[in-house]
């Protein structure tokens, strides 16, 4: 609430579900200088077990997901996921190059089966190298 610095890159690796990630992620844009970069760890659960909350296993992603999914339908956000360590949300603040058309009224209930037909498209998956082009 106090902070008065901006950042060119933020990392967020906290509380693994949705509506804290969310509230990390909106906080961070505001102090992201434009042109700046968020980065987001455990993106790409690999089992619904993986994902969900509360926390029911060692291996433990979190609903992240849901918030890379609500944010790539935003316009001032460019968002992807690298296919890297459990899967690297990133997120660019700038115009959304590739923008999703999955309006939901409430992200929060999404379910794993979404994900888990469409996550290539929800999540916007690119390679490291794929990434380093577009940085």
């Amino acid at each position: 609430k106090e902070n008065k610095e901006s950042f060119d890159c933020i990392f967020i690796d906290g509380l693994h579900e949705y509506n804290q990630v969310k509230k990390d992620i909106s906080n961070s844009l505001k102090f992201l200088n434009q042109g700046g970069i968020i980065l987001l760890h455990d993106c790409l659960p690999d089992n619904y077990y993986a994902q969900a909350t509360p926390r029911c296993q060692w291996t433990w992603n979190g609903d992240v997901w849901k918030a890379i999914v609500e944010f790539r339908s935003y316009k001032d956000a460019d968002v992807y996921t690298c296919y890297a360590d459990h899967g690297i949300g990133v997120i660019f603040k700038r115009s959304n190059r590739n923008l999703l058309d999955y309006s939901k009224n409430n992200y929060s209930n999404l379910k794993y089966e979404e994900y888990f037909h469409n996550h290539k498209e929800l999540m916007n998956i690119i390679e490291y190298e794929e990434l380093m082009k577009i940085i």
